[in-house]
């Protein structure tokens, strides 16, 4: 049964930077946080005309949290909220990653860039079901590996860079692909940029892996009229804000 998003204004209850240009935005939003799941999303006032999707970093109590990098006037926007601010958020929306029944299969999260957003509640999430978590981290420097020991607290962490400024040099294919190479019984999350998105599932099917694979694509609704975020999964376009977010890496052919 879906659950039907609900539209609130909520207030800012604290803005927290984290390093050079990210930082995680906490609203009071108890009726969307009674019904999150891991990996939806919302969409969210920025300053802009239209709503644009977060994912939703992790829940507390009755407050949701949002980690994010400034690179636009959105982001930028949402950094420089005062506390009690109160911005529109519509959610939960879309369709988050699905859990095995068998707790013996470990959960393995792979994230490039900023998809690391989407993680924390994931792997807290898991942690208390009872499956071992593992996440595969990769980024461009030292500064970009954000929420790191919030990480730790729910999974095991590997980390790697583009620059090797922090663990080792490379890209966090390198390090899935060991990962399989050790052990293919494994449910693999991923979440990161499309580029990274397509070695990753090239990865996977390599090794008869089947993925869930979270979208990042622009949006202008988020709930399936604008078609700003189709892509072709199965042979034909769907909407990553109905059908997705999170679909398996084996029905996306482009």
């Amino acid at each position: 049964m879906s659950i039907k998003p609900t539209l609130i204004k909520a207030p800012l209850v604290e803005n927290i930077q984290l390093g050079k240009d990210y930082y995680t935005s906490w609203f009071f939003a108890p009726d969307i946080v009674e019904r999150i799941s891991p990996g939806q999303f919302v969409m969210m006032e920025s300053g802009q005309y239209l709503l644009r999707p977060f994912s939703v970093y992790e829940i507390n109590e009755d407050k949701i949290g949002f980690l994010y990098r400034v690179v636009g006037g959105g982001t930028s926007f949402l950094s420089r909220l005062q506390v009690g601010s109160k911005v529109s958020i519509h959610g939960p929306l879309g369709k988050g990653f699905s859990f095995a029944e068998d707790k013996n299969i470990p959960i393995l999260l792979v994230a490039g860039g900023i998809g690391i957003a989407t993680f924390p509640i994931v792997a807290r999430v898991a942690k208390e079901k009872g499956y071992k978590v593992k996440t595969l981290f990769g980024a461009r420097s030292l500064n970009d590996l954000v929420c790191a020991e919030v990480l730790k607290k729910d999974s095991e962490l590997e980390v790697i860079t583009d620059d090797g400024s922090s663990g080792r040099k490379g890209f966090v294919t390198e390090l899935l692909t060991h990962e399989l190479q050790r052990d293919k019984r494994q449910e693999v999350f991923v979440c990161g940029p499309t580029p990274m998105l397509k070695s990753v599932i090239k990865v996977c099917n390599e090794f008869g892996v089947i993925a869930q694979v979270s979208f990042e694509e622009y949006m202008a609704c988020g709930y399936g009229v604008c078609m700003s975020c189709v892509i072709k999964v199965d042979g034909k376009y769907i909407r990553t804000c109905i059908e997705g977010p999170v679909m398996k890496s084996n029905l996306v052919t482009s």
